[in-house]
């Protein structure tokens, strides 16, 4: 069973513009949902007469791209602006990510196990900082 749409109203889409986004995306003729990361860089109100529905104005993350594209609130399922972005992720949206160039401990693993130096549990007893 689908999950329903978001309700956005007027004040809650305009404090979108600017932000980053992922979006959970569902059309009624394809069976699975579509997550994509987009700039939200405006918002099209209904107008009676002009426009029946709701849409977010916003640019694919990474593309070269000028034109944004129409993504309707009707087909938005979940939702999350990003809180920051940094050179090393995507932001704190998609929860705790783990850096391959993180500091840890620095310990290294040796390049052979049982020898005569290297005990079985990979120990040489060596402290490293």
């Amino acid at each position: 069973m689908p999950s329903p749409c978001i309700s956005l109203d007027a004040a809650t889409a305009v404090s979108y513009i600017g932000k980053t986004a992922l979006m959970e995306l569902r059309w009624d003729d394809e069976p699975e949902s579509m997550w994509q990361l987009m700039h939200i860089v405006g918002v099209v109100l209904p107008m009676e007469g002009v426009c029946d529905h709701s849409c977010f104005m916003a640019v694919y993350y990474g593309t070269s791209d000028p034109y944004p594209e129409r993504v309707f609130f009707h087909e938005i399922r979940t939702l999350r602006a990003m809180q920051h972005r940094d050179r090393h992720g995507f932001g704190n949206v998609l929860g705790c990510i783990a850096h391959p160039n993180s500091a840890g401990s620095r310990a290294a693993l040796p390049a052979r196990r049982n020898s005569s130096t290297v005990p079985s549990n990979g120990s040489t007893g060596a402290a490293h900082p």
